[in-house]
């Protein structure tokens, strides 16, 4: 995948120009995680979208699926989709990490991201 017209390497941090087109992916991918929202009066879905707390550096985005149930203020549940470009341990069924540098193009990435939440949430409808 290219960023701001350089290829993006596993583990590299990117310059400045290569952070802002990144941050516009990850608006525009948080738009279209928002496909899966739903609320049926009994449940809600909501995708939230947090971005790293380093700027200066940022290359991680969470994108969290969360169901919340009405009957219950306190039971919820949540599927996480991390996008970043360095090795993340992740042993959980719900959560997702999917790497920059894997991914030949933006379009590809974002349409993981999009399956795998579709597929999340279709245990709900």
């Amino acid at each position: 995948m290219e960023l701001a017209g350089k290829k993006v390497t596993y583990d590299e941090e990117l310059s400045d120009a290569q952070l802002q087109e990144l941050h516009t992916n990850y608006q525009h991918l948080w738009q279209a995680l928002k496909v899966v929202e739903f609320d049926d009066g009994q449940r809600e879905l909501q995708v939230l979208y947090q971005e790293a707390d380093n700027t200066a550096n940022y290359e991680a985005a969470f994108f969290t699926l969360q169901v919340r149930h009405r009957d219950d203020r306190f039971h919820f549940d949540e599927y996480t989709i991390i996008v970043n470009n360095k090795s993340t341990f992740n042993d959980s069924d719900d959560e997702e990490v999917i790497e920059l540098s894997q991914y030949d193009d933006w379009a590809k990435l974002e349409a993981q991201a999009v399956t795998s939440a579709k597929k999340w949430a279709a245990k709900f409808n």
